[in-house]
């Protein structure tokens, strides 16, 4: 019968150790960074770390929700400006005299044919207070 012999035990990777073995990326990876002797004292930066990915993730969100909102408002505004151009010229259009002529004939009201004339007084071209003393003569 054999003999039993003792093993060494095996080492657990340290830092420097288990850069030999693939990197710092696959320790960040595989989660073998926790099991070092410094890790404790890593874990308030590395919460840090997490609380900063999750504020910039809801940050990019935001920005596109806005980005969103924004494209939807030019469009409105472009579709409100669009009404707004059609009805300004519907109106200058029913504003013209001829329309409004054509419009009011229906009604019985036609337009006048004698043009205007100025009504003047000479009385009242005078001086304010020549007509006062004028006017009690």
């Amino acid at each position: 019968m054999a003999e039993n012999s003792y093993k060494e035990p095996v080492k657990e990777p340290t830092g420097k150790d288990h850069k030999k073995g693939g990197g710092m990326i696959s320790t960040l990876l595989n989660g073998s960074f926790l099991t070092f002797e410094k890790s404790p004292g890593l874990l308030p930066f590395l919460l840090l770390l997490s609380v900063l990915s999750v504020f910039l993730i809801g940050n990019t969100y935001y920005a596109e929700k806005k980005v969103r909102n924004i494209e939807n408002m030019r469009h409105t505004v472009i579709e409100l400006r669009t009404i707004y151009i059609s009805n300004k010229a519907e109106l200058m259009y029913l504003s013209n005299q001829s329309e409004i002529a054509r419009r009011l004939a229906d009604k019985g009201i036609v337009e006048s044919t004698v043009p205007p004339r100025i009504v003047k007084e000479q009385k009242q071209q005078r001086n304010f207070l020549l007509r006062i003393f004028l006017s009690g003569k």
